[in-house]
């Protein structure tokens, strides 16, 4: 049940904000037209302009912390994770060599202040083997997970994870673990993205060092970290599922998780999708699909992408490389509605052949804003890309030229580097898009405000969302700025429960089983009608041991009364 409820919520598509700036709402008693936030704008307005100024230079801004003397080399990073307060950098590569140097920024602080970011380094304080060279990370809710790439002797499988509940600056809230060491699959090296799925972290495998391979790694978020027990790997190679592999990303959408296409060697690059129902077993290969657009006709050739990112009903896939030396901008879309391996639920758009934009190709990564699909600029020909890329979902037609815009912040003076990106962040106001650039690392973090102009409406109800926040009306239990419905929609919150309530805002009170804010007979009864249930993430398993037993019971009773 709580699997369905999961699955319903994560297959919500948010109403778009499509009020235009003539409509009228929300009328006062003279017939005024509401301005809630008293910006001068009125609120129809205020949320139809919404993210307007993509196109405007003053709505983007760069910094370089190294430049400003933080850390002792903080280039070169590969993703970012937003947690409710920080951004953090995923370590890479920093030109030199691969590196540990996680850097984080203080949303509550000036961006371009030096003071607002810190680095820290676990290997060189002694955590784990060599935790250095990552690809992208993973926020479930507590832990931050850092997915193993690359470091100096190659491609290794030590997992980083950050207990964001600890001191950044401890090594106490810092571990490293490598499952391949103590037994785990065949050769767990070399992944490239992460998904969390509410109970389960998963690794998107890419290169072992030996070759591109396909062997999923996972982890189990609900046993010990250090554990050989809670991982584990599966290769739906191995039993026929798919034909390829080299893998680079990982996304959920509340039910199946998906492995990103990308290539199976340095020359030979792929377009089939991998994904997996978490609502089946992990090895069984019935829950394993992986299906090839480009072979059953979509598209020209829609080969070689890194990342995807999922909007409520559509799964975006992001264009990156393919061979021979060619990076792409053949956009591929998935609907989430219809079958898998449906060529009708597949479509396939390319910008730059529309003539939008200079030369918009070779992306990594993509962020979602509740109305904007944003993608990453990586690498183009020649050189490192710096045309950042937006599809409008409002506008409802994915082939539409008009629901496209291309711009270059450097082009009009925002930054020295500015170019090269890998991966991107939301903070419910203000994108952050993480620096690479493979050939010539850099540390210049580019920002954009996305509601320099506007006010967001993330659950499309014709009001701010600042407005609702503050009038009560939307809860705010985190206190973040953003409505509860949308910090869950959108991932910046888990709600494994389902109960519509970011797990952080009742993690203090897991006995109260029906979230009313006291223990009572409620909760007791609420434990009695799952009895024996099991699965990660339900609400009477108060102890979080997987099965709803009498243990659930006796920890309902020793917490009774109010919450806190």
């Amino acid at each position: 049940m709580n699997g369905e409820r999961i699955a319903c919520r994560g297959r919500l598509r948010w109403a778009l904000a499509a009020v235009t700036a003539s409509a009228v709402i929300g009328a006062g008693p003279g017939g005024e037209r509401e301005d809630c936030n008293g910006n001068g704008i009125e609120d129809a307005e205020d949320v139809a302009s919404w993210g307007t100024a993509f196109d405007d230079a003053t709505t983007w801004a760069a910094f370089d912390p190294g430049d400003e003397g933080v850390g002792a080399d903080p280039d070169g990073y590969w993703g970012c994770v937003f947690d409710g307060r920080y951004v953090y950098f995923v370590p890479s590569d920093n030109g030199t060599a691969p590196h540990g140097e996680v850097l984080r920024y203080d949303t509550e602080g000036d961006y371009a202040e030096a003071a607002s970011w810190a680095t820290y380094d676990p290997g060189f304080h002694g955590v784990g083997k060599k935790p250095d060279g990552y690809a992208d990370g993973v926020f479930d809710g507590r832990y931050i997970y850092f997915a193993p790439f690359r470091n100096a002797g190659g491609d290794h499988g030590e997992v980083l994870r950050y207990d964001t509940q600890g001191d950044f600056f401890e090594t106490a809230s810092w571990a490293a673990y490598d499952p391949g060491d103590h037994g785990v699959g065949e050769d767990p090296d070399g992944y490239n993205g992460a998904a969390f799925d509410g109970r389960y972290v998963y690794f998107a495998p890419y290169d072992n060092g030996t070759a591109h391979h396909s062997e999923v790694l996972r982890f189990d978020t609900t046993g010990d970290f250090e554990s050989v027990d809670s991982w584990a790997t599966f290769d739906p190679r191995d039993f026929g599922v798919s034909e390829k592999y080299g893998y680079a990303g990982a996304l959920f959408d509340g039910q199946y998780v998906y492995f990103v296409g990308n290539c199976t060697s340095d020359t030979s690059h792929h377009g089939e999708m991998l994904r997996y129902d978490t609502q089946g077993d992990f090895f069984d290969p019935a829950a394993w699909q992986a299906y090839d657009p480009g072979d059953c006709g979509v598209g020209d050739d829609p080969d070689g992408y890194a990342g995807a990112v999922y909007d409520g009903q559509y799964v975006y896939f992001v264009p990156c490389y393919k061979e021979p030396d060619f990076w792409h901008c053949e956009m591929l879309r998935y609907d989430t509605h219809m079958a898998f391996d449906s060529v009708k639920a597949w479509k396939t758009y390319n910008p730059d052949g529309e003539g939008i934009g200079d030369n918009p190709e070779g992306y990594s990564g993509a962020v979602f804003d509740g109305r904007f699909v944003y993608y990453v600029p990586a690498v183009s020909d020649p050189g490192a890309n710096d045309e950042f890329l937006r599809y409008d979902t409002g506008v409802g037609n994915f082939q539409d030229k008009a629901a496209w815009t291309a711009f270059r912040p450097k082009m009009f003076g925002v930054g020295e580097e500015a170019n090269g990106f890998c991966g991107a962040a939301y903070d419910g106001r203000h994108m952050y898009f993480s620096p690479m650039r493979w050939a010539n690392p850099h540390g210049e973090i580019m920002r954009y405000d996305t509601a320099a102009v506007g006010s967001p409406d993330c659950n499309g109800n014709g009001i701010p969302d600042e407005c609702e926040v503050d009038d009560g009306s939307a809860a705010d239990c985190n206190g973040n700025g953003v409505p509860d419905e949308c910090d869950i929609a959108h991932g910046f919150s888990w709600d494994a429960d389902g109960d519509g309530v970011p797990d952080e805002c009742t993690e203090e009170c897991p006995e109260d089983v029906d979230g009313d804010g006291v223990v009572d007979v409620l909760d007791l009864l609420a434990v009695l009608s799952s009895w024996g249930d099991t699965g990660g993430g339900l609400p009477a398993d108060v102890n979080g041991d997987g099965v709803v037993d009498v243990l659930d019971l006796l920890a309902v009773l020793g917490a009774w009364g109010p919450c806190g």
